[in-house]
């Protein structure tokens, strides 16, 4: 009788396994837009990101310009590489801009390295909705 309970208990924990059993619940999935052609932006000043708060709907392309005297970046707050969006100073000297679609709602916190820390200095925030 303990090995069949014990093979039913082991059946169960494959079946929550390769049902997503990691804390994932059905609606929770947050949906990505296409682009939508809107456009905002955020400039890089001297040590100041203005707006410092921007709210976008998704699929918004939020163009960053560097309008300061000095090479900056923008990074998002937990990847300091910018691996996944962002651009580092070699490629934003004065007078360059980057973009990108933002297409998932969420907050989107992001920092130049060069001014500051992903908590203090020159900081960004970007707040973006469902449509």
């Amino acid at each position: 009788m303990r090995s069949k309970a014990i093979r039913w208990s082991l059946a169960m924990v494959v079946t929550l396994a390769a049902c997503g059993g990691d804390g994932d619940t059905a609606g929770s999935t947050v949906e990505s837009y296409p682009a939508n052609g809107l456009t905002d932006s955020v400039l890089a000043i001297d040590n100041n990101f203005l707006p410092q708060t921007l709210t976008v709907v998704a699929g918004t392309e939020v163009v960053f310009e560097n309008a300061g005297h000095n090479p900056h970046n923008v990074v998002p707050a937990d990847d300091p590489i910018a691996t996944e969006w962002g651009v580092l100073d070699a490629h934003f000297l004065p007078d360059a801009t980057y973009s990108h679609v933002f297409a998932t709602p969420g907050t989107y916190t992001f920092y130049c390295t060069i001014h500051g820390s992903a908590k203090a200095g020159m900081v960004g925030t970007i707040e973006v909705t469902a449509p």
